[in-house]
């Protein structure tokens, strides 16, 4: 067990204690994550939609997330974060530092969290941008799509719906900046299409 992972427990542990009495977390599709690495993907609502995926996929699975700089900037919270494995990237360039992190995480068979989103999104119509679909291809891993709720009550339970893993590029081939694109707007379509089933599954 390494130390982030062990950092990542005791978190886990915690604000399962914290939060379970006011948020309770259902897990749709759990069974359709992979050994081995691979990118979660989910839409992105709230700055809570990290600790409502992770307590939905459970304890035995450690997303890496790719988070926004700004919470980086904050002493206390950037400690946190960056012991668990979190890591920054600036959305307002191509954050060519981000990009290798999360691939140094998949090539040592870590899963990596990304909201291809990129900001929060309060709407069901959200584009996305290219780098988790681009990241996965030339890792050669699955996407895992994954739906949160939208709206966050207290005393409510929310159940996380994970889709079926998938290669962005099954046949290796070569893409363009515009394929990548279409390829997220594909990514955004599966996450929206789990929506249903979690409404059920209320």
């Amino acid at each position: 067990m390494n130390k982030e992972y062990r950092a990542f427990r005791r978190l886990y542990h915690f604000l399962y204690v914290v939060l379970f009495p006011v948020y309770r977390v259902k897990c749709i599709g759990g069974e359709n994550i992979p050994a081995g690495p691979a990118v979660f993907c989910a839409n992105h609502s709230s700055n809570f939609d990290p600790i409502l995926l992770c307590m939905g996929i459970g304890i035995e699975h450690h997303p890496h997330f790719m988070a926004k700089i700004e919470l980086f900037r904050m002493p206390v919270l950037s400690s946190v974060i960056r012991a668990i494995g979190s890591f920054p990237v600036d959305r307002d360039r191509s954050d060519i530092g981000a990009i290798k992190t999360a691939m140094k995480y998949l090539k040592a068979g870590e899963k990596v969290g990304i909201f291809p989103e990129g900001r929060r999104n309060l709407t069901e119509d959200g584009d996305a941008k290219r780098g988790a679909v681009q990241i996965a291809d030339q890792m050669s891993v699955p996407v895992i799509p994954v739906y949160i709720p939208r709206n966050k009550k207290p005393f409510h339970t929310y159940t996380i719906v994970v889709g079926a893993p998938y290669l962005v590029n099954p046949e290796r081939k070569k893409l363009s900046r515009a394929e990548y694109d279409g390829l997220a707007g594909v990514l955004m379509d599966k996450i929206a299409a789990l929506k249903a089933a979690g409404e059920a599954g209320q």
